[in-house]
C-alpha cells in the first residue's frame, strides 16, 4: 500500500493540469457605461438590467462561464475611447455593451468597426449610428433611434392634442438635438409649427434664463429633452417658475424616467412623453421583469434597466446558439442577428433591420399617480416603425 501512494499522487498531479486545460475559458463581456457624472443613472440602471439577466442564467452560456468587466466612460468621448481600447486590447473581451451617450457612440464607432468586436448598444440612440455610411456589421443596437420615436410623435401630437405651435427645449448635445430635430420634422410634416428652439448645456444648474425665453414666446406647449440629473432640475423648475401653467410640458421620456420620478415628485404629474418602455406596462413579460428587478433592487426598473436586460439576453442567446464557440467573428455576428427574435423583451417582440438596428414598439405615456406611486402610464402604443421609415427628412441615399 505504501508503494502505491507515490504512484497515485503522481497520477493525480498529471491529471490535474489536464482537467484544468479541459475547462473552457470564460466569455468576457465588457461594459462601457457611465458610472460617474451627470448621466451615471443611465449607466447604473443599464448595468443592473444586464446583471439581472446574467444572474438568471447562473453566469453561464454555451457551456462557458461569463465574466463581466466594467469600465466607467464618465460619459466623455475621449475617456470612452481609452476605456474601450483597454477592454478590447488588454482584457480581450468577446463583446462590449454600451455606451449611453450618443457623442461617445460616435467617438468609438470607427475603432469598433476596425476591431470587429461586437458592440451591443443599449441606450445611445443618435440616428446616424446605424444608418449608412456609419452602420457597421459589428454594431447592434437594441434601443430605437432618435427618429423612430420622436418623428412619429409629431404626427401623434397633431392628431391627439390641440397643440399647433410648439417650443422645443433640449440639452445641447448630440442626443438632445437629434431628438427635438426629429420631433420638429414629424410635427411640421403633419402640419404643425415650431416657433422657438432653446438649448441648454449639459449639467445646467439653473434653467431660469431658458425658462424665461419659453415664457416670453407665444406657443401652445413645449417639447423637451433633458436627461438624468438635468431632467430632475428642469422639470422641478418648470413647475416652480409657473411655466407649466401656461405651456404644458411634453417630450421624450428622459424627462420622466421611472428611475428619477421619486426625485421629481408631483412636479412630474401630467407630463406626456414618448419612449421605448415603462415599468407600468401591463404585459406578463413586463410584470415578471419588474417583480424580479424590484426583488433585487427594491425599486422599479427604468427603460435603461430594460435595455440592459435585453442586451444581455441577446449576447447569451447568441453564445448558446454557437455552443460557446466564438472563434469565428462572422458566425458570432450572424448569431447575434438571429438571436434578436428569441429575446423575451419586457417591451414586446423585437427584430433587426438590415443595419442591425432594432425595430421595436414605442409608447406614449402620461405621468400619473397610481397606488401612491408616480408612474409613466401607457396611454398609446405606436405601430412598429423602422429607421428607414423615418429617416427620409435627413438621410439622402
Amino acid at each position: 500500500m505504501a508503494r502505491r501512494v507515490p504512484v497515485l499522487l503522481t497520477f493525480l498531479l498529471w491529471l490535474t493540469p489536464a482537467v484544468a486545460q479541459a475547462q473552457p475559458s470564460p466569455v468576457k463581456i465588457g461594459l462601457l457605461l457611465p458610472y460617474t457624472g451627470p448621466i451615471s443613472i443611465q449607466g447604473i440602471d443599464s448595468t443592473r438590467g444586464i446583471e439581472l439577466h446574467i444572474a438568471k442564467v447562473s453566469s453561464r452560456a454555451g457551456g462557458r462561464q461569463i465574466q463581466i468587466i466594467k469600465e466607467d466612460s464618465e460619459g466623455k468621448p475621449d475617456v470612452a475611447l481609452t476605456k474601450i481600447k483597454k477592454l478590447i486590447e488588454r482584457d480581450r473581451v468577446d463583446f462590449v455593451i454600451g455606451p449611453v451617450n450618443s457623442s461617445v457612440a460616435i467617438a468609438i464607432r470607427n475603432y469598433v468597426h476596425e476591431q470587429g468586436t461586437p458592440l451591443i448598444v443599449p441606450v445611445a440612440f443618435t440616428r446616424v449610428l446605424t444608418a449608412p455610411p456609419m452602420a457597421s456589421p459589428s454594431i447592434f443596437r437594441v434601443v430605437e433611434t432618435t427618429d423612430q420615436s420622436n418623428y412619429p410623435m409629431g404626427a401623434w401630437m397633431m392628431k391627439n392634442t390641440k397643440y399647433r405651435k410648439m417650443i422645443v427645449m433640449a440639452t445641447d448635445f448630440v442626443a438632445g438635438r437629434h431628438c427635438v430635430e426629429a420631433f420638429m420634422a414629424g410635427f411640421r410634416a403633419a402640419g404643425g409649427e415650431t416657433v422657438k428652439e432653446i438649448y441648454a448645456p449639459l449639467n445646467t444648474p439653473d434653467f431660469a434664463p431658458y425658462l424665461a425665453q419659453a415664457q416670453a414666446t407665444a406657443a401652445d406647449a413645449v417639447y423637451a429633452f433633458f436627461p438624468g440629473a438635468d431632467a430632475i432640475r428642469f422639470v422641478k423648475q418648470y413647475k416652480e417658475f409657473g411655466v407649466a401653467d401656461k405651456l404644458p410640458l411634453t417630450g421624450y421620456n428622459v424627462l420622466t424616467d421611472d428611475t428619477i420620478l421619486p426625485a421629481i415628485g408631483d412636479a412630474a404629474l401630467g407630463i406626456v412623453t414618448i419612449g421605448s418602455y415603462s415599468a407600468a406596462l401591463n404585459t406578463p413579460e413586463s410584470k415578471a421583469f419588474v417583480a424580479d428587478y424590484e426583488r433585487v433592487h427594491h425599486a422599479w426598473p427604468s427603460r435603461y434597466s430594460e435595455s440592459g436586460f435585453v442586451s444581455a439576453q441577446l449576447v447569451t442567446i447568441a453564445i448558446d446558439s454557437l455552443n460557446g464557440d466564438l472563434g469565428d467573428r462572422n458566425k458570432v455576428r450572424d448569431a447575434l442577428t438571429a438571436a434578436i427574435v428569441k429575446v423575451k423583451a419586457p417591451r414586446g417582440r423585437l427584430e433587426f433591420d438590415s443595419y442591425r438596428q432594432v425595430i421595436a414598439p414605442v409608447f406614449v405615456m402620461r405621468t400619473e399617480k397610481q397606488d401612491g406611486r408616480i408612474v409613466n402610464a401607457v396611454i398609446d402604443r405606436l405601430p412598429l416603425v423602422s429607421q428607414e421609415q423615418t429617416w427620409g427628412w435627413w438621410h439622402k441615399k
